[in-house]
């Protein structure tokens, strides 16, 4: 598998989201990497993976929200402002779906200091609303959406071991101390991932035919039909095992080859005979696997459309030209 970057926001633990995706010439794309010290989302394993409990329900005496919807300001009246148990007040009730622990999640936070009042993060400003699983948000904003509708706005003061303490052992340079409090103020915009769903179809009729074989790349005739401008998803075999879910490490066999001809560019049987395993659902692969593999069965054997909007693009990656259209046959082996 090959690294796909990308200016992700992540715990302080670590720089940027490393973004990977199939093959040296598989689903990947890549950009500039940049550092940030944000406390978005967790980017470490044990913090991924720690229960996640509804935050306690308060006041939040002591904060005020002001500006606009687009561009709103969170105010330490008095500072330091210091809680011992992370506590979301719904400024904003929405009126979508709640939100459970294993949704991948798009939302807008901005996120101040309780001990200096300083903003240290703000995605509204930026306009770049983030679309992480919700067990993967730092555990404090992860508490405060946990049961929220989507819509909803709220407050959520988190006590130092749900963030602040992640950060400062993660990243010293931060400036954020373990003992302090933060505070986000979060939209949830919506459950799912961004732009348009995967299109899951049950007629394979205007998709190449392709033959597949356990242990083998797969092949495909090209249909004269047009390419499809949504992802789209067609399950060829399906399995008997758990649904794989958004943040798990998903390990598969696959090919990729292109919808104008046919010609395979990478597939993981080129690589040895293991399975290649990576994160799912977390925009470590291109936009139409997170899209149109989660939610499938492991055991399942499907085809993929990716449209360049959801793939790479308007940039040529190695075997595969600018605004490619991409299929897939993905088997999926194990998510855990």
């Amino acid at each position: 598998m090959r690294l796909r970057t990308s200016s992700a926001l992540a715990l302080a633990a670590v720089p940027a989201i490393a973004l990977s995706a199939c093959g040296s010439g598989g689903a990947t794309t890549t950009s500039s990497t940049t550092t940030t010290a944000s406390p978005s989302a967790s980017a470490s394993a044990s913090t991924a993976s720690a229960p996640i409990t509804p935050a306690a329900k308060g006041e939040l005496a002591g904060i005020t929200v002001g500006g606009t919807p687009a561009k709103p300001t969170v105010k330490v009246d008095k500072a330091p402002f210091t809680t011992k148990e992370t506590t979301a007040k719904v400024v904003t009730q929405g009126m979508g779906q709640v939100v459970n622990k294993t949704d991948m999640v798009v939302a807008n936070a901005l996120f101040v200091s309780g001990k200096t009042g300083k903003t240290l993060e703000d995605t509204f400003a930026a306009n770049q609303p983030q679309q992480i699983p919700v067990n993967q948000w730092i555990p404090g904003v992860a508490k405060g959406m946990l049961g929220q509708k989507v819509g909803s706005r709220m407050l959520v003061a988190m006590a130092p071991a749900d963030a602040a303490a992640l950060i400062a052992q993660g990243n010293p340079q931060s400036g954020i101390t373990a003992d302090e409090t933060l505070v986000a103020y979060v939209e949830i915009q919506k459950v799912g991932f961004k732009g348009e769903p995967c299109k899951v179809v049950t007629s394979k009729e205007g998709l190449p035919e392709i033959t597949a074989a356990d242990g083998k790349a797969a092949t495909m005739k090209p249909t004269t039909a047009a390419a499809p401008k949504q992802a789209t998803a067609y399950v060829l075999k399906e399995g008997t095992g758990p649904v794989v879910n958004a943040g798990q490490t998903l390990s598969s066999h696959y090919t990729g080859m292109l919808w104008t001809n046919g010609t395979k560019f990478d597939s993981s049987y080129d690589h040895g005979k293991e399975p290649t395993p990576f994160p799912i659902g977390v925009g470590q692969v291109i936009p139409a696997w997170d899209k149109c593999l989660t939610g499938q069965k492991v055991g399942s054997r499907v085809l993929v459309v990716a449209p360049p909007a959801e793939a790479y693009g308007a940039k040529a990656q190695d075997k595969i030209p600018a605004n490619s259209t991409l299929v897939f046959v993905v088997d999926l082996v194990k998510a855990q």
